[in-house]
């Protein structure tokens, strides 16, 4: 145990460097792009190409994330397989991961493409009060790509299929109805040509809810301890976590884009660009919304670690065995490497969800009489 838990606090750290690494890499390279004649270059060839500002702003994001993605793609490569390999967490070879790294690229690019060009068209069109309409559009499409994206991405990056174990999906059906959160079906994921990591999610909703269970979780878990990762999953569902984090990341982004809003338009005058949506500027307004988004994030966090808690709690009082659970939260720390009693800082700064440690605590702790209301 002891030295499952020395690996996974290595692990931990160097991952968290990495993260800082790469923060402050991205800062420096938006700081050259925004006061190099690279940046410039970038706006020069999008203009040249087409009179229309709107294929102007994709070939610049193209051309800008192109370079981007080249000068970082070592540093991806190292963390996402380099570092995965040599903990154990990782059985991609080679050519599997870069097969589905481009995808991953792929896919986002995509995304990031439509967003920004959605954006940039409140930013021209409400120089002024471009920060409400953008946050009901960042709402817009976090609610849509929650809703959709286990449901449509994953199959595209993982294969899917229907669970065999009928004894383990009839009990989890059960769970569902017991949670009242009505399934009709459950999906085994097949994470382990990619990942030794363990999840389980529910995804969709109305009838197209449904259970996904990663093939490590089912293959390392038994099925009681299955039944209580399943059973935390429900219960945000059963507490009504996605309408409070809707309403709460709609708070967050009015307050991200409008903080930025205040700090990007006098520096767009200051710097001396024609307007707020002068490609030129891109590397300034990412720059700032960068670093008001992690001003945030750790605020963010509190909150986020309270809901789970409170999920933790509910699925405590409904799951067959509290024993289950507790031995399950052991499993996942030492499978996906999670570093069980992380510094205070370092989770105020990073951690979403309590650590393990303090779940066990207060999962052996739990009793009949305990509130699990929200």
């Amino acid at each position: 145990m002891a030295q499952n838990s020395t690996r996974a606090r290595q692990y931990s750290v160097l991952k968290m460097r990495l993260v800082i690494v790469q923060v402050l890499l991205t800062a420096a390279f938006l700081v050259l792009m925004l006061f190099s004649q690279a940046g410039l270059l970038l706006k020069q060839l999008a203009v040249s190409a087409t009179g229309n500002f709107y294929l102007q702003l994709g070939l610049y994001l193209l051309e800008f994330g192109a370079v981007y993605y080249l000068l970082f793609v070592g540093l991806d490569f190292y963390s996402g397989f380099v570092l995965e390999r040599r903990f154990g967490l990782s059985r991609q070879s080679l050519g599997a991961w870069l097969k589905q790294s481009l995808r991953k690229t792929f896919l986002l690019s995509l995304a990031a493409l439509a967003a920004a060009e959605l954006f940039y068209l409140l930013l021209r069109n409400f120089p002024n009060t471009w920060p409400l309409p953008a946050t009901a559009l960042w709402v817009l499409i976090a609610v849509t790509l929650g809703k959709i994206a286990p449901i449509v991405i994953i199959p595209l990056l993982y294969k899917c299929v229907p669970l065999t174990d009928k004894e383990l999906e009839r009990n989890l059906l059960n769970l569902s109805r017991k949670f009242g959160v009505p399934v009709k079906r459950v999906f085994e994921v097949q994470l382990s040509t990619d990942t030794e990591k363990a999840n389980a999610a529910v995804a969709g909703m109305g009838k197209s809810r449904r259970i996904l269970l990663a093939d490590t979780l089912l293959r390392n878990f038994s099925n009681e301890e299955i039944e209580a990762v399943f059973g935390h999953e429900l219960a945000h569902i059963a507490l009504q976590h996605w309408l409070k984090l809707t309403v709460f990341g709609t708070a967050v982004s009015l307050a991200t884009f409008y903080l930025t809003y205040l700090v990007f338009r006098p520096a767009v005058d200051f710097l001396g660009f024609d307007a707020v949506h002068d490609l030129a500027a891109f590397p300034l307004l990412v720059l700032i919304l960068t670093s008001v988004t992690l001003v945030l994030i750790p605020l963010q966090n509190i909150y986020l670690r309270y809901l789970e808690k409170r999920a933790d709690l509910l699925a405590l009082s409904r799951v067959p065995a509290k024993e289950g659970f507790i031995s399950a939260m052991k499993k996942l720390a030492g499978q996906n490497l999670s570093d069980p009693s992380p510094a205070k800082a370092v989770e105020f700064l990073f951690y979403t969800h309590p650590p393990i440690s303090e779940r066990i605590r207060y999962a052996a702790a739990f009793g009949n009489k305990q509130n699990c209301a929200d």
